[in-house]
Parts: structure tokens; sequence; C-alpha cells
């Protein structure tokens, strides 16, 4: 992919790593221009596409089994570096 048409480098020309886009994927902060190009940069990314399926599968089971609300941001973190370490 040409990195020239990536909507996550920054004003600066900083390119981003797979994870800053996909952190800013699950955090809801990316624009539609930046969810598209993420989604064709898995097509060829298999280390995006698992994280993104272990964070969005992740996501929801907190989502449903915290009482219907939001898990508190320490308890994410942890998991998510738990994570890390085994992936």
């Amino acid at each position: 992919m040409a990195t020239s048409s990536n909507p996550f480098i920054l004003a600066d020309g900083k390119k981003p790593s797979c994870m800053e886009m996909l952190q800013s994927i699950l955090d809801g902060e990316a624009t539609p221009e930046q969810k598209e190009y993420f989604k064709k940069h898995m097509d060829h990314c298999m280390p995006c596409y698992k994280s993104y399926n272990v964070d969005m599968t992740l996501k929801e089971l907190l989502k449903t089994k915290c009482c219907g609300g939001a898990a508190p941001e320490d308890l994410v973190a942890q998991i998510k570096a738990k994570i890390n370490t085994t992936a």
C-alpha cells in the first residue's frame, strides 16, 4: 500500500505503527477515510487482522458482561497488556 494514500500519516510526516492505527479504530477516533484504509490494510497484514478481531471480541465481551456499562479503563489496559505479552 502506498504511504502517500495513508490517511493516518501525521502532519509531520510520521507514519503510525499498525498498533497505533488499530488503537485509533478501536477507540472510535478514526475518520471514515481512516477506517476504510485500515480495512484494506488488514487484507494484507495478518497481525493487524488478528489483533483487530481479538480486540473487537474482547470489547464486545466486556460490554455485555459488565452490566451493560463501559469497563473501567485500567481493566481494559491490563487485559490488553496481558494479550500483547502472550500474542
